[in-house]
């Protein structure tokens, strides 16, 4: 098996759209919850622990999943175009 190249051209577009879909929704996810911190008076031990994880855990993770969706998707794109190519 090792060496072969190949894939479903639809099921390839489908998981672009995915990719596509998840990293979209990552963004929208660090703004609403970043948002929802800014307009949130809340104060106390817990506000502080939470905000100090998401300014240094979650938000940077976040990124860093947004990014390598984006990435992926491109990727699987470029595969996807390649393989068509290859097959007219």
């Amino acid at each position: 098996m090792s060496g072969q190249i190949g894939a479903e051209l639809g099921q390839m577009q489908n998981l672009k759209k995915t990719f596509d879909t998840s990293s979209k929704k990552s963004v929208e996810l660090m703004t609403s919850v970043r948002g929802a911190l800014e307009g949130t008076w809340w104060k106390g031990p817990a506000a502080d622990r939470f905000r100090q994880a998401w300014t240094s855990e979650f938000e940077p993770a976040l990124k860093k999943l947004e990014m390598a969706l984006t990435e992926a998707a491109g990727e699987v794109q470029r595969r996807h175009d390649a393989l068509q190519s290859a097959g007219s």
